[in-house]
């Protein structure tokens, strides 16, 4: 099948409502999302901001040096969840992967951090 981006992105947008929804549901009180939300911006700064940024837009100077993409670039946008989640836990090109550090649960997390960058 071949899909127009704009129906990509109708399907994406669609996608991430549905996990922020879901999300929202398995977590009982605002005070555990927030948690959460706190605790994965922490990861990201720790592990992803150095070369992405704190925005997403991979404009430091080893995101330059690496030619990472923003978030919002079409090519990151393009890429499905898992896409983005299997970079996050094997990594690609000079990125390490986390799949040993972090686990699956919190590289999903990151993924959501990622996609709300990258609006």
């Amino acid at each position: 099948m071949n899909f127009s981006i704009p129906t990509i992105k109708k399907m994406l947008v669609v996608t991430l409502a549905t996990s922020a929804l879901a999300l929202a549901t398995l977590l009982s009180t605002p005070s555990q999302a927030t948690a959460v939300f706190d605790e994965t911006s922490t990861l990201y700064k720790s592990k992803c901001s150095s070369c992405h940024g704190m925005d997403g837009k991979g404009a430091t100077a080893k995101g330059k040096e690496l030619k990472v993409r923003a978030f919002s670039s079409a090519e990151v946008k393009g890429m499905s969840d898992q896409k983005l989640l299997d970079v996050i836990l094997k990594g690609k090109g000079k990125m390490e992967g986390y799949e040993k550090t972090l686990g699956k649960e919190k590289a999903q997390a990151l993924v959501a951090y990622c996609r709300n960058l990258g609006k």
